[in-house]
């Protein structure tokens, strides 16, 4: 299981889909450095997988939206990477959140170098300093989620409530979970027929990142509340309605 040290920022980290008012603060070359090295202490779904990460001017992703830099997540491309990379990259997210730096999932960013180190772009991450610490979420909870009901069956064991929180792409929350006999059983949920405003291609791609997002904030939240469970990962390599991604066996 992951660390609790980030969970209070679970209740306080937002998309800034636009920095306005964020102030004059910027980020430091100390804090680029930090977040470099904060990278390499991230819990890892899969040891075996290389990532990196490089940071870079907004303006060489021809971002728009005021950030000042966008962290550019890569990895090799096996099986469950981008599952790896949005694990990671949610650490990652809240970490920034704990420095006052405000963050963006970019999707569809696209990157001055598409591969780096033998390693692929995976998916980027927009930022700036935010020097009042009010802008940042206030009441997680008026945010647009679906009920716990619908993304959970059977006991949530107290986890339920905060776990939907987990950000993804165009909001899909493309996660159920199956609680029975002392085991958690996470899917990635594709509603059929349904897409949003996402291309038909992308789905499937955003919502494995998404899935691993999801997985890192459950696995926080079991932290926090001194859940032990053994994980047992699985391959995702369909394309069903449900397809189990994680189990976790609790005791």
């Amino acid at each position: 299981m992951l660390n609790n040290d980030l969970y209070p920022y679970i209740f306080r980290r937002k998309s800034f889909h636009l920095f306005r008012g964020t102030g004059t603060d910027i980020v430091t070359i100390q804090e680029l450095r930090e977040i470099e090295s904060a990278w390499r202490t991230f819990g890892t779904l899969y040891p075996d997988i290389r990532t990196a990460l490089r940071i870079v001017p907004s303006s060489k992703v021809h971002f728009r939206r005021d950030a000042e830099y966008c962290i550019l997540i890569y990895s090799e491309k096996k099986d469950n990477y981008l599952l790896n990379a949005g694990y990671m990259g949610e650490q990652l997210d809240l970490y920034l959140v704990s420095r006052g730096i405000g963050t963006l999932w970019f999707g569809i960013g696209k990157p001055d170098e598409p591969s780096y180190d033998g390693l692929d772009h995976v998916i980027m991450i927009a930022i700036r300093k935010v020097n009042d610490g009010s802008l940042f979420r206030k009441n997680m909870y008026k945010a647009k989620r679906k009920p716990s009901e619908e993304i959970w069956q059977g006991d949530p064991f107290g986890l339920a409530e905060i776990a939907r929180f987990a950000p993804s792409a165009c909001n899909s929350q493309p996660w159920y979970v199956k609680s029975e006999a002392g085991t958690l059983t996470v899917f990635r949920y594709k509603k059929p027929g349904k897409r949003g405003i996402m291309p038909a291609g992308a789905v499937g791609y955003f919502n494995r990142i998404d899935i691993g997002i999801f997985l890192c904030f459950l696995e926080i939240i079991m932290a926090e509340k001194e859940i032990s469970a053994a994980r047992e990962l699985f391959i995702d390599a369909g394309d069903e309605e449900y397809t189990p991604v994680a189990k976790y066996t609790i005791g």
